[in-house]
């Protein structure tokens, strides 16, 4: 028997990821045994989660209806101020994105470090679709991309020290980074990027975490790798 530590259930299958939210299990300690007995005794509580679910849904429909209102007034105020450019429509495609970002972190069961890696794995394609939209003027290659990557490494550091015990499950989220660091800095070598600073910083930032928790990881980060990619 396993445990995973996002949904807080015992998975009695022989498998290595939890068939609710795909997080890797951990192993059952004595005191997770501990209290299989005193369910087995007393019966485990259910928290009623019907309201909880009401007031999601009440939000996220208040949320999408503010944001229509917002975008037809932005619409409106473009159409009579700078009808030459249509920035409403950056407007509206950030709102939508948002909203989308936000119903996928309530509804979605996959654990943080999906849900993180998804919204980067986003991010940066919106960014770059809006500097497509403007005109392509680069600014999303040289300084916005790089800027979400670095944000990422931030990110993946600063779970990993809040849940050091399981700081491994962050591993393919780093390596998702790292691939994007890697993509930065190829594009200043095929003359995408002429500033080389921040695609080095990238490469050098996600590098070194990588390397740490390689060297430092050793037995987990092997074990990571194995479960995540059958090797």
């Amino acid at each position: 028997m396993n445990k995973c530590r996002h949904c807080n259930v015992i998975v009695y299958d022989e498998i290595d990821v939890c068939p609710l939210c795909h997080s890797v299990l951990d192993d059952m300690t004595e005191e997770d045994r501990n209290g299989l007995e005193h369910f087995a005794e007393k019966g485990a509580p259910y928290p009623d989660v019907r309201k909880r679910a009401k007031r999601l849904h009440f939000a996220t429909r208040l949320i999408l209806f503010l944001f229509i209102i917002a975008e037809i007034t932005l619409v409106v105020i473009n159409y009579f101020t700078t009808p030459e450019f249509w920035w409403s429509g950056i407007s509206g495609v950030a709102m939508i994105y948002t909203y989308l970002s936000m119903v996928y972190w309530i509804h979605h069961d996959a654990g943080y470090a999906a849900k993180i890696g998804l919204q980067i794995s986003l991010t940066i394609a919106l960014l770059f679709g809006i500097d497509h939209f403007t005109g392509m003027a680069g600014w999303s290659l040289k300084w916005a991309i790089p800027g979400v990557i670095l944000f990422g490494d931030a990110i993946v550091f600063l779970l990993m020290m809040l849940n050091r015990q399981h700081w491994y499950s962050y591993t393919l989220l780093l390596l998702l980074i790292a691939i994007f660091s890697v993509g930065i800095i190829a594009l200043y070598f095929v003359g995408k990027i002429e500033n080389i600073v921040l695609p080095v910083i990238c490469i050098g930032v996600t590098g070194v975490y990588l390397l740490g928790t390689i060297i430092f990881g050793d037995r987990e980060f092997t074990r990571e790798m194995k479960r995540r990619f059958h090797v």
